[in-house]
């Protein structure tokens, strides 16, 4: 299956989470801008940095994964433009691969994914790239649902951003 990335916007992305960033100009300040629910009482907030080397469009996408008790946010550092794909879901849980949507990312965008939500793993595009990534977790196999996708996609780029 081929997707085409489109623009990453908040209103775009609110069936599956929140997109944090700059919607009026400097200075600016949104308190309780994203969730950090966390479902199981013995979970432990987890920092987590994550440093990645570069995907180039177009870009093979072969795994899925959740996380059904926790939100997660990616919090991208130095600028790194990133990939983000997501995938709803039947109401027992199983991912719906033809509605799969691919969103491009800017530097200046931090990504909360919802509790139960099917994402493609953390990408960076075109250059290495760092994030810092909070989820709670008990570090049991209990965090993470992991999919490898019989048919991965090829995302290509949106048209009219600059993927140099």
């Amino acid at each position: 299956m081929i997707l085409q990335a489109v623009a990453l916007t908040p209103a775009s992305f609110a069936p599956y989470g929140q997109v944090l960033m700059a919607q009026n100009g400097v200075p600016e300040r949104t308190v309780w801008a994203a969730s950090v629910e966390n479902l199981r009482p013995n979970a432990r907030g987890n920092v987590t940095y994550m440093s990645l080397e570069p995907e180039h469009y177009p870009v093979t996408v072969s795994e899925l994964e959740r996380h059904r008790f926790s939100h997660q946010i990616f919090v991208p550092l130095e600028g790194t433009n990133h990939l983000v794909v997501v995938c709803p879901s039947t109401n027992d849980g199983i991912p719906v691969i033809n509605k799969a949507i691919a969103f491009h990312a800017t530097g200046s965008q931090t990504v909360n994914y919802n509790a139960n939500v099917w994402h493609a793993p953390r990408m960076v595009l075109h250059h290495p790239g760092a994030f810092i990534m909070l989820r709670w977790d008990t570090d049991t196999d209990d965090d993470t649902d992991l999919i490898t996708l019989q048919q991965p996609f090829i995302v290509e780029p949106p048209p009219g951003i600059d993927i140099s």
